[in-house]
């Protein structure tokens, strides 16, 4: 029987709160399973739909120090809980990133968070996490935010 264990988990940041979730399920996964955590920083180009609801109007290299901080930090705690941690900041369409990272570090576990948008703008932007769980050889999981219980 093949090894089903996940050895190395790799989980896109991006700054949104979205992200945050991902990275504490994937903190915690790679606790449990003493896995590899590979923190991939994304900074992804501006779309005319961001840039029309006043979303990185903001300098490049300011998101990129902030995401880089965030990224050094969550590393930092995650190896104080005696995980393999691997960072990287790099800039890009985030799905093409991911997939490259994941395949270069044969990492068997993409873990990302999801954002509700509209359907107009997902037809024009696509979704990171959709794209993933299509395009990707490694298993993807993604994680939604918790919303309080109605």
């Amino acid at each position: 029987m093949k090894d089903s264990k996940f050895h190395r988990i790799l989980v896109g940041v991006n700054g949104t709160s979205e992200c945050e979730r991902a990275v504490e399920v994937a903190v915690s996964l790679a606790t449990c399973l003493k896995a590899q955590l590979i923190l991939l920083g994304v900074i992804a180009p501006l779309s005319a739909e961001t840039q029309a609801e006043g979303v990185g109007l903001e300098d490049a290299a300011g998101a990129r120090a902030r995401l880089k901080e965030q990224v050094l930090m969550t590393a930092t705690n995650a190896h104080d809980l005696g995980i393999d941690v691997v960072s990287e900041v790099v800039a890009g369409e985030p799905e093409k990133e991911i997939e490259r990272k994941a395949e270069a570090a044969s990492a068997d576990l993409i873990v990302v968070g999801h954002r509700d948008i509209g359907r107009v703008r997902r037809l024009l932007e696509g979704s990171t996490s959709e794209t993933l769980v299509q395009r990707s050889r490694a298993s993807v999981l993604v994680v939604h935010e918790d919303h309080p219980k109605q």
